[in-house]
């Protein structure tokens, strides 16, 4: 289960800095396009800009899932750290109510690029059905990612941290 853990932080820091790469490489085209008479630049380059960043942060958010680097309250940490089966029961009910919210972030993804239909966007060939669909992937994902990192976190020996 580590090498799956790893393989979703690795896999997901790579895809989302891509996205941030093709963002950045985007907005800076624009810039220099802006300056040449007769072009002026990418109609759309705020909007994919936007989507690009937005889309880079959902899949980032796979990985620090994956390896349980996200938020903590330190003085609930501090409390639990006290003593081992209490911070693995702590652990297990914050990934369990992270796979409770990327539940409903997925449901409600699904359920938005589903009825977002019309074609709002400045980027013609997609509609904002299109663009949503990437809250129903990153979420489901992140609730495979919270499981695989329960599931480490269940087989951890209470000594060492290590696995079993």
């Amino acid at each position: 289960m580590k090498k799956v853990q790893a393989f979703l932080d690795t896999a997901s820091t790579v895809v989302a800095a891509v996205l941030c790469g093709a963002m950045m490489v985007i907005l800076l085209a624009n810039v220099i396009l802006r300056f040449i008479p007769g072009i002026g630049g990418f109609k759309w380059y705020m909007e994919g800009g936007q989507y690009l960043n937005v889309f880079s942060m959902l899949i980032a958010g796979i990985g620090i899932t994956a390896r349980r680097t996200h938020l903590h309250v330190e003085l609930v940490d501090a409390f639990a750290a006290k003593n081992p089966k209490l911070k693995k029961i702590h652990g297990v009910i914050v990934s369990l109510f992270v796979i409770l919210f990327y539940a409903m972030v997925t449901y409600g993804g699904w359920q938005l690029a589903s009825r977002a239909k019309q074609a709002v966007s400045t980027m013609p060939q997609f509609t904002m059905g299109q663009v949503y669909r990437i809250f129903p992937i990153a979420g489901a994902i992140t609730v495979v990612a919270a499981i695989v990192d329960m599931i480490v976190l269940i087989m951890e020996k209470e000594e060492g941290g290590e696995k079993k």
